[in-house]
């Protein structure tokens, strides 16, 4: 297949609910998507979702890179589409990801979801040679106000969620899922995010204030250049430690591993800069034997949700895998399809071919669009 066309478009919409968390107060959601157009009219899309509080990165610099650094790489150029994983870190060189994970991801993807279309075959077949299965979803919630909260515990343990998530803050973590825990009863994995929130002390002390909830794991309990401090948390507590904020590059696995500064990865797919990267950080994690967890960003829209389903679905050691929550959040989304998770959170494979779902055109073009050709 040969790339003749790239669009871009941003995406600024708001969301009906805030999602906050330690680093960020989130009213609405920044996303770029990539439309890649072969020679025979094919189209394939991509998502990314820059966030400057864990990449550094913005939409702006997001589109700066796709037309500065992406865009010569992709356009004219003709490669198998079983070549599509992976073929823009050989073409570019790791750096070239590094600079720009989320339009890295999203230029990945679009290559995939093209691919996947010249193929007739899904994503996931591309992504490995092993068969698709169906996938669990956890609950997550987010920083609220008191009197949200028994709300959303509810509808949480109306949908029947064997495993859920907590936002914590810097203080009164051990209480919050005190309260969690007795809505949503013994059997639940429980684990929490404090996005940094707590020095490596403050996290030793409130991860253990908060064992008679018997949360399972905790997610960056400290900022993310104090890898120090995490190696502290690290040997210090019982529950497992992920970093996430921490894991964005190699070069960021490499540390957390020489250090021993982690019990596992928390991958994000635009976060770390698309599928190919993302399955070489999972490889990494086996080999040093970490645990590996696939998260989302705040904000992820169909595109990326879809992404996710795909790769989750041919990678079952994931032990937490969160995302396809856009319902729950927007009152629309890139894609036609809905992909929310059932009860349970349980979520059927997709078919494809490519992503297997279908952009909205109207979503799109009411969008800020850029011609890259």
């Amino acid at each position: 297949m040969q790339i003749k066309k790239l669009n871009a478009y941003l995406i600024h919409w708001p969301f009906n609910l805030a999602v906050s968390h330690s680093l960020a107060d989130n009213t609405a959601t920044d996303n770029i998507v990539v439309a890649l157009v072969d020679g025979q009219g094919r189209v394939g899309y991509g998502e990314g979702v820059p966030r400057s509080y864990v990449t550094g990165e913005t939409v702006q610099g997001s589109l700066e890179a796709l037309q500065r650094d992406l865009a010569p790489l992709v356009l004219g150029a003709s490669l198998e589409p079983e070549e599509a994983l992976g073929w823009l870190e050989k073409r570019g060189g790791p750096t070239l990801v590094d600079r720009c994970p989320a339009a890295a991801c999203a230029v990945e993807t679009a290559l995939l979801d093209l691919a996947g279309r010249a193929m007739e075959r899904p994503v996931s077949a591309l992504l490995s040679a092993d068969p698709p299965a169906p996938v669990t979803y956890s609950a997550v919630i987010p920083l609220l106000p008191p009197e949200g909260l028994p709300a959303i515990l509810a509808q949480a343990k109306a949908l029947d969620f064997k495993q859920v998530k907590v936002k914590v803050q810097r203080r009164g973590a051990a209480e919050l899922m005190a309260q969690v825990r007795e809505a949503l009863g013994p059997q639940v994995s429980l684990r929490v995010d404090a996005n940094g929130a707590w020095s490596a002390a403050e996290a030793v002390e409130n991860i253990g204030a908060m064992a008679p909830s018997r949360v399972e794991a905790v997610e960056q309990p400290v900022a993310k250049g104090d890898l120090e401090g995490l190696a502290k948390v690290t040997a210090a507590v019982e529950p497992l430690v992920l970093a996430d904020e921490s894991l964005c590059t190699m070069a960021d696995a490499h540390r957390l591993v020489e250090n021993r500064a982690t019990g596992g990865f928390n991958l994000r797919l635009s976060k770390c800069g698309g599928p190919a990267r993302t399955t070489a950080l999972l490889e990494m994690a086996s080999w040093e034997g970490l645990a590996c967890m696939l998260g989302c960003q705040v904000g992820e829209l169909g595109l990326l949700s879809a992404l996710g389903r795909h790769f989750a679905s041919v990678h079952p050691g994931l032990i937490y895998l969160e995302g396809c929550l856009t319902r729950f959040f927007m009152d629309r989304d890139l894609i036609r399809d809905d992909l929310t998770f059932g009860p349970g959170g349980q979520a059927a494979i997709l078919p494809g071919p490519g992503l297997g779902v279908e952009v909205d055109a109207a979503a799109l073009n009411g969008s800020r669009a850029f011609s890259l050709s």
